[in-house]
């Protein structure tokens, strides 16, 4: 187990990400967008050449390379398959160009997402936290199975896996939700980033019930913290790693027990008053530092 960041929450430069995140002993990288806030599966040729440079010279491994798949692309009013929604075909050519960049850094899984819910207003904050994130009716899981197994298709011609993030405004919003979309799925090249902040703010169970719903598929992890601000709406609000509803040493135990061999990815989101991402996330990362030094011990 190996602690890691995704570079865009240290910094929107990939270069001064990469110098905080090598002061503080990190060498994995998740890259999801790089400067200018342009995703890694739209990054221009030049500028992947320009992040391989940097990365090569800090001696960085890319853990995971971070696309916006299926994010945003609604199934309402589609039947058969994804395919008939406008926007598919270019969400299929975000995984087939997130595959490409990760065989370029040796990045052996690709981000994607379990398609965007139905009712969402932006990122989903406030909408209710329903139990288990409120399950998913049978037909739009067909449909999210279909477009899914298409997707891992072109990970497994590219010879990488494709790893679906549990987050808010997606049907595979709780580790739950993932679990069971996964598991309809079947496919060998879908396996699950596990984001604990995000299956608390869903409405989920993150530990213990999301945690084991969803372990078999768990292949990449993110940290990031949350607490419920106002539970009439389900309005919540991100924390640092050490002050939320989530106990990062109990979680990280948990996982170093279970033999997890991979990354945990510091993903802040949270931002203090009056501190700027770089040294918001340098106070979360020193609060998971010590959740994972605790966990080892």
């Amino acid at each position: 187990m190996r602690l890691g960041a995704i570079s865009d929450e240290l910094h929107d430069r990939l270069e001064p990400a990469l110098a905080a995140a090598s002061e503080w002993g990190v060498r994995e990288i998740e890259l999801n967008h790089l400067d200018g806030n342009v995703s890694v599966a739209e990054a221009s040729d030049a500028a992947l050449a320009q992040a391989e440079t940097l990365l090569n010279a800090g001696r960085f491994k890319v853990c995971c390379v971070s696309t916006m798949a299926f994010k945003t692309l609604l199934l309402d009013g589609v039947r058969e398959h994804p395919r008939e929604a406008p926007e598919y075909a270019r969400h299929l050519q975000w995984v087939r160009r997130g595959c490409e960049v990760a065989r370029r850094f040796g990045a052996p899984y690709v981000r994607i997402f379990a398609f965007r819910k139905s009712g969402m207003v932006g990122a989903g904050n406030p909408s209710p936290r329903l139990p288990r994130g409120g399950g998913i009716p049978a037909e739009v899981l067909k449909l999210i199975v279909a477009g899914l197994r298409e997707a891992a298709e072109i990970a497994e011609a590219a010879g990488v896996d494709l790893v679906v993030e549990n987050v808010r405004s997606c049907w595979g919003n709780s580790c739950w939700n993932s679990a069971e979309i996964l598991r309809a799925a079947g496919h060998p090249r879908l396996k699950a980033v596990w984001d604990p902040g995000n299956d608390f703010v869903a409405g989920g169970e993150p530990y213990p019930e999301g945690y084991a719903a969803l372990r078999p598929w768990i292949a990449h992890v993110h940290a990031k913290n949350a607490e419920l601000a106002e539970a009439a709406t389900g309005l919540t609000r991100w924390q640092r790693v050490g002050q939320g509803a989530l106990d990062y040493r109990v979680l990280l135990k948990r996982l170093r027990d279970d033999g997890y061999a991979g990354v945990v990815a510091l993903e802040t989101h949270w931002r203090g008053d009056g501190l700027d991402r770089l040294e918001s996330s340098r106070r979360s990362f020193e609060d998971l530092k010590a959740c994972f030094d605790a966990a080892q011990a």
